[in-house]
This record gives C-alpha cells, sequence and structure tokens, in this order.
C-alpha cells in the first residue's frame, strides 16, 4: 500500500512592507510565490534567504498594482529568474508591463479565481486610486486561506467577504489620522491618503479586524505602517485592542519596512 503524501503546510511571510517597498512570500507544498515586488531584485533574494527561501525556488510574482512601491523590481524579477508575472490588466498596461522586456505576464481579473501549483487564488477588486488595483487570497487544496490586503481606501463588500475568516489576514494599517493631519504631507497628499481610493488609519483597520477576524484565524499582520504618519508600537495597540474586544487569540505581529517578519504557518488542524 502506497503511504498518504504529506499534508502541504501553507505559510505566508513578509519580506518587507512600506513606501519604501512591499513584498510577501507565501508558499504550499512545492510553490512558493511573492505578493508584489517593490524591492529591488538583489534585496528580494536577499530577504528570501534570511527566511530559507532561494529566488529559484519561487514559482510567479502576483502584483496588486501599478504603483512603485509595488512594483519596483517586477522587471529585473522577470528577466533575472525568468518569473510569469500575474496581474490585471490595468496594472500591467500602467506599469508597462506588456512588450519585449516582460515574455511572460498573465491577465486576472477581480471575481475571477485561478490555480497555480499547489495554490487556490481569488482575485479580488480593491478601492484604490489605482487603475485596477486586486487583493489575494491563497488557499490550499484543504481549504485553509491566507489574505492580503493593503493599499486600500474603505473596505469594500467584496473584499470583506474576501478576506472574512482567513486563517492567516495581512491588513493595512497606514496611518494614524491625527499624525497625518499633523504631519508634513502637502495638502493633497493628505487628502489623497484620507480618501475612499486611499489609504487605511489605524482606526479603519482595526474597525475591520471586527469584522474579517473569525474562529479560524490564528494571525494577523499589520502591514504598510508609515514612517511618517504612524509608528509599529501604535499600530500594534489599535490592532491588539480590537483584537481583544472581538477575543481572538490570534498572533498578531507588524510588519516592518526594513526587515522580514517571521513564517506565519497555517496549522493543519484549522482545516
Amino acid at each position: 500500500m502506497t503511504a498518504p503524501a504529506a499534508p502541504s503546510i501553507l505559510s505566508i511571510a513578509f519580506l518587507g512592507s512600506g513606501s519604501s517597498g512591499n513584498c510577501a512570500v507565501v508558499r504550499c507544498g512545492g510553490t512558493t510565490v511573492l505578493v508584489d515586488a517593490g524591492l529591488s531584485a538583489r534585496e528580494t533574494k536577499r530577504r528570501l534567504a534570511l527566511c530559507g527561501v532561494a529566488l529559484e525556488d519561487v514559482s510567479a510574482v502576483f502584483l496588486t498594482h501599478e504603483h512603485s512601491d509595488h512594483v519596483y523590481g517586477a522587471l529585473a524579477l522577470s528577466k533575472k529568474a525568468g518569473l510569469p508575472v500575474y496581474a490585471t490588466a490595468g496594472t500591467a498596461d500602467a506599469a508597462g508591463f506588456p512588450g519585449p522586456l516582460f515574455s511572460d505576464v498573465r491577465t486576472v481579473r477581480g471575481g475571477r479565481d485561478l490555480v497555480v501549483g499547489d495554490l487556490h487564488v481569488r482575485v479580488t477588486s480593491t478601492p484604490h486610486d489605482g487603475v485596477e488595483s486586486v487583493c489575494y487570497v491563497f488557499a490550499d487544496g484543504a481549504g485553509r486561506r491566507v489574505g492580503i490586503a493593503t493599499d486600500l481606501g474603505h473596505l469594500s463588500r467584496p473584499v470583506l467577504e474576501a478576506l472574512r475568516d482567513c486563517d492567516a489576514l495581512g491588513l493595512e494599517a497606514n496611518h494614524d489620522e491625527d499624525l497625518l493631519r499633523e504631519g508634513p504631507y502637502p495638502a493633497v497628499l493628505k487628502r489623497r491618503i484620507l480618501s475612499d481610493v486611499g489609504h487605511l488609519s489605524n482606526e479603519a483597520a482595526a474597525e475591520a479586524l471586527r469584522a474579517l477576524v473569525g474562529p479560524r484565524t490564528r494571525s494577523v499582520t499589520a502591514l504598510h505602517v508609515s514612517r511618517h504618519n504612524n509608528t509599529y508600537p501604535l499600530a500594534e495597540r489599535v490592532f491588539k485592542e480590537a483584537l481583544g474586544e472581538i477575543g481572538s487569540g490570534a498572533i498578531l505581529a507588524v510588519a516592518r519596512h526594513d526587515v522580514p517578519t517571521e513564517w506565519k504557518t497555517v496549522s493543519e488542524e484549522a482545516a
């Protein structure tokens, strides 16, 4: 009798998160993918190594939108590592991806699912001022899920439905509204960040957690924390208070811009 195959472990780590570059790594079984490529190819490779992953093990790059802190290294990764790039048509066009420099660009659409190796991928349109921005939820064959959503002006119904009760969740906590309003940014930029297609404040993200975190949720990571309009301790405190109010035992982390987080592994017991 053939022994049963070892179960695939679904895990996520954030290589960096913030205006200086966003990149996450998701792996399951024999499949490893990047979500966004806002770091240089060299820095991506270095931080992957810190997480015990070789660039050669990466299967693909998924892009959320065309802003430079999410796509800066995409061209180099595509050329040097031969990685296919998954993006919406709007993102690819706005970033200049169609053409000879990108030999393998694969179009995704909000509301459509796809399968890449051992990962099932759900694509959801997001309210941001990119041309056609999306977020992603990755699932293994048993239905365990990790969701990543950053650069959101608000939590739309489709995003709420996609992210609800993920086993591991990464959610933007970009700014504290008081710090932003009193800070050095020009008025036009402050209005953009505060708009319905800008970025989530700590309080907006905390309110979202009350709707998103469920009995399956084992870990929550605060993402895209501004170094000018927020602080890591402040984002952590607001998230911790929200998780405490709903009685969640989820492990909390705050992603930094300069060092990777630890791996968040989805327990097989959660299936």
